[in-house]
C-alpha cells in the first residue's frame, strides 16, 4: 500500500477475490434504481431496496418518542435513503436499529444509522457472527458491488439473549430469538424476529422471501428450513398477526409460508438431481442448466442476483450442507417466543 493509503477500519481484498464473482446481468437492474416505501398502518412503514441489492426490507416504527428500525440494508446509499425517508416523516430521533441476523444485506448499513444517532442492538449470537463473518462477506461481495460497499463494518454493542423489549413511550417492540445454535435453522443460523403488538405486525426476517429467488447457500439447510417453517406456522397461529413482513419481498399473510415451502422443495429437488443426491459437484455447464430450470419453474420471481450468488456458492462449497439437515432436527425444540 502507498504511504497515503488510509488503513484504519478499512477492507482490502486480495486480487483473486476482488475480481468479479459472477457476470452482471441486465435483470439485476442498475445502481441508479431506487427503493420504495410501503405504509403498513399503525405508524409502521417498510422500505424495500431495489432488486440489485436483494429487495431487502427495512421496517420503521414511528412513535412520538422516536423511531425503531429493523435491519440496515446492504449498501450505505440505501441506508441513507431510509434515513431520508424517516426525516421526511418525522423530526424525532432514530432511537434503535436492530439487526435480525448477521448477513451483510441486513447489517452493512449500520454505520449510517450510528452516524444518525441510533443505538445498534442485536442478539449476542448475531453480534458475534457479524464480527466473525463481515470481513469475508466484504471480500466476496467486492466482486459484485465494488466501491459501493461500506469500507468497514459496525457490530452492535448492546446485545441480548432470548428476548428484549424496546419501549418508546407507550409503544413497545418485542424482539425475540427464533433461531440460534440449539435449533434448526434455514436461511441463517441466527434469526431475531420482531413483534409489534399494538399494530399486530410480525417481522420474520429471512425465514421468508416472498415472490423472490431465495438465498440458499452459505450454510443453508433446506431440510431444517422445512421444520423451521412449521415453527413459523405455530407462531402465526399464536400471535395472529394482521401483517407479516418478510426479510425480502412484499408484506403479506400466512400464505407466504406455503409459498416458501413450495419454492424450496422444487429447488432442492432440482439441485439434488443435478448433483446426484449431493455426490457430485456443479460444473459450469450444469450450473447454467440448473439456473435455467429454476427460472423456468418460477418465471415471476424477482431477485435473480440472489439465485446466482447461491449457485456460485453451491458450486464453490458443494451441495451437501444444502441437502442435509440437523441429525436431531425433527425433535429440536423451538425457542420460546418471549422470555
Amino acid at each position: 500500500m502507498g504511504a497515503d493509503t488510509k488503513q484504519a477500519g478499512q477492507f482490502y481484498a486480495a486480487p483473486p477475490i476482488a475480481a468479479p464473482v459472477l457476470p452482471w446481468r441486465s435483470e439485476y437492474g442498475s445502481i441508479d434504481d431506487t427503493g420504495e416505501w410501503t405504509d403498513l398502518g399503525g405508524d409502521i412503514w417498510v422500505y424495500s431496496s431495489p432488486d440489485y441489492t436483494l429487495d431487502v426490507n427495512t421496517v420503521c416504527a414511528f412513535t412520538p418518542e422516536g423511531v425503531v428500525v429493523l435491519d440496515s440494508q446492504l449498501l450505505p446509499r440505501h441506508a441513507e435513503a431510509v434515513v431520508r425517508g424517516i426525516r421526511e416523516r418525522t423530526d424525532k430521533p432514530i432511537r434503535f436499529v436492530s439487526n435480525s441476523h448477521h448477513h451483510p444485506d441486513h447489517t452493512f448499513g449500520n454505520q449510517v444509522f450510528v452516524d444518525a444517532g441510533a443505538q445498534l442492538i442485536s442478539s449476542y449470537f448475531t453480534a458475534r457472527l457479524i464480527d466473525s463473518h463481515s470481513f469475508w462477506y466484504q471480500m466476496f461481495l467486492s466482486g459484485l458491488y465494488g466501491e459501493h460497499l461500506p469500507q468497514g463494518y459496525v457490530m452492535p454493542q448492546e446485545t441480548f439473549v432470548r428476548s428484549r423489549e424496546l419501549w418508546l413511550g407507550k409503544t413497545v417492540v418485542q424482539l425475540f430469538e427464533f433461531t440460534d445454535s440449539t435449533t434448526v435453522a434455514g436461511e441463517s443460523v441466527d434469526v431475531t424476529m420482531a413483534w409489534f403488538p399494538q399494530a399486530k405486525v410480525l417481522h420474520v426476517a429471512d425465514v421468508l422471501w416472498v415472490g423472490a429467488h431465495t438465498f440458499f447457500a452459505d450454510g443453508t439447510s433446506v431440510p431444517d428450513w422445512f421444520i423451521q417453517l412449521d415453527h413459523v406456522r405455530d407462531l402465526v397461529n399464536e400471535l395472529k398477526p394482521k401483517v407479516i413482513v418478510p426479510g425480502h419481498g412484499a408484506p403479506g399473510d400466512a400464505s407466504m409460508i406455503d409459498a416458501q415451502e413450495r419454492y424450496l422443495r422444487k429447488v432442492a429437488g432440482i439441485v439434488e438431481e443435478y448433483c446426484r443426491g449431493g455426490e457430485a459437484g456443479l460444473t459450469d455447464e450444469g450450473k447454467a442448466k440448473l439456473r435455467q430450470e429454476i427460472v423456468n419453474a418460477f418465471p415471476e420471481h424477482r431477485n435473480h442476483i440472489a439465485l446466482d450468488i447461491s449457485l456460485q456458492l453451491l458450486q464453490m462449497l458443494g451441495p451437501v450442507a444444502f441437502l442435509v439437515g440437523r441429525p436431531d432436527g425433527a425433535t429440536a425444540a423451538r425457542l420460546p417466543t418471549f422470555v
